[in-house]
């Protein structure tokens, strides 16, 4: 698990991440909707080379598409500047299919995104805790609910 594993040790020993398909292929780009993504024509209407959860991913867009507009970017700039933000993260390997898909993913490198808006994208995307930490998690919650009525 990167965020669990390899990206604690990663930071201990000074090491930097190079990410692959940043823009989890083209769904961050922000050009798939609910409406469309049973589009036969498109590449999520069918196998997931990628499998996650999608309705969080559109969450995830649409907050995206927020930030967006207020920086005057686009959905895939700011999934890209988002992950050139993290101190783990040395290099973002593109991948496009028209030039003009280069060309704006390239100017990421010029968006600087602001701490809440990052501390956002972070709260949206945190991985869900494993066993035992989930376990121990829901029994301290409901030990504090009975003990202090909260």
């Amino acid at each position: 698990d990167v965020e669990r594993d390899v990206l604690p040790m990663m930071q201990r020993y000074g090491l930097g991440l190079t990410v692959w398909s940043p823009l989890a292929s083209g769904f961050l780009s922000g050009k798939y909707t609910r409406e469309t993504l049973g589009d036969p024509e498109n590449r999520y209407s069918g196998f997931d080379i990628l499998p996650f959860d999608k309705e969080r991913g559109f969450a995830l867009v649409e907050r995206m598409r927020v930030i967006a507009a207020a920086h005057g970017a686009s959905v895939a700039q700011v999934a890209i500047a988002w992950l050139l933000a993290k101190k783990a993260v040395s290099s973002v390997l593109l991948g496009a299919s028209k030039p003009h898909q280069l060309a704006d993913n390239l100017g990421a490198a010029d968006l600087m995104l602001e701490e809440g808006e990052l501390a956002a994208l972070d709260a949206a995307t945190e991985p869900a805790p494993v066993y035992p930490n989930w376990f121990i998690d829901n029994l301290v919650d409901q030990q504090q609910k009975a003990a202090f009525g909260r």
